[in-house]
């Protein structure tokens, strides 16, 4: 669970840029602290709650719970909010079990910097074990995105068109200001092209006016 106000604004980011980023692909499912159920090696039924994580090739659909053996895939990407009271479990028992469940990518975040440093790390699964990544801007391989920290908070970047992520709300407000820009720019083109063609007019005014007044005087 989200522990802070940061932490639950980073939570919210991460999900919404993330649903909005995947809005088109039936085929990509995006969730968080929600319980992920899943059986050990002695075939118990055990569970663990992810912040935040991704898997492609199961439906886009709402669960209230995430079975691992009724949808037959294992996260691809699990993103934990971390802190000082959570950071063992982060560091070790999570990650002991998002390795033995076979996620791919693990990254986590500590929003104040108080528990890891830097505030951001990631791990990619490479033959059974995790290998730490390296940079301040971290690469999702799985997801075609880099994560990075700008003032202090965690933000996505999509790696084709180079632009953060946004929530939908985010969008819209972006397409807002595009829209009103766009219909600043029509309305100032059409009021000069107005302008250019009074212009016009008047001097085809003074042109004729003198063409006239030339007649006469023959």
């Amino acid at each position: 669970m989200a522990e802070t106000d940061a932490h639950r604004d980073e939570m919210v980011y991460l999900l919404e840029a993330l649903k909005e980023h995947f809005r088109d692909d039936p085929q990509v499912y995006v969730t968080g602290d929600i319980f992920l159920y899943y059986l050990d090696e002695d075939n118990v039924r055990q569970s663990v709650s992810p912040d935040v994580f991704v898997v492609r090739g199961v439906e886009k659909k709402t669960r209230r719970i995430y079975k691992l053996e009724a949808e037959g895939k294992a996260p691809d990407v699990v993103i934990e909010l971390t802190s000082p009271s959570t950071k063992i479990e982060d560091l070790s028992t999570k990650r002991l079990i998002y390795r033995a469940l076979g996620v791919k990518e693990y990254f986590l975040f500590d929003p104040f910097g108080e528990a890891i440093r830097p505030a951001l790390r990631g791990y990619r699964l490479k033959s059974g074990d995790y290998s730490p990544m390296v940079g301040p801007r971290l690469r999702s391989e799985v997801l075609g995105l880099d994560l990075t920290v700008e003032r202090g908070r965690l933000r996505l970047y999509d790696r084709k068109t180079g632009e953060r992520l946004r929530t939908h709300r985010e969008s819209e407000a972006r397409l807002r200001i595009v829209e009103e820009k766009a219909a600043r720019e029509l309305a100032a083109r059409q009021a000069a092209e107005a302008k250019a063609a009074a212009v016009e007019a008047e001097n085809l005014r003074l042109r004729e006016q003198l063409a006239s007044y030339k007649a006469k005087k023959k």
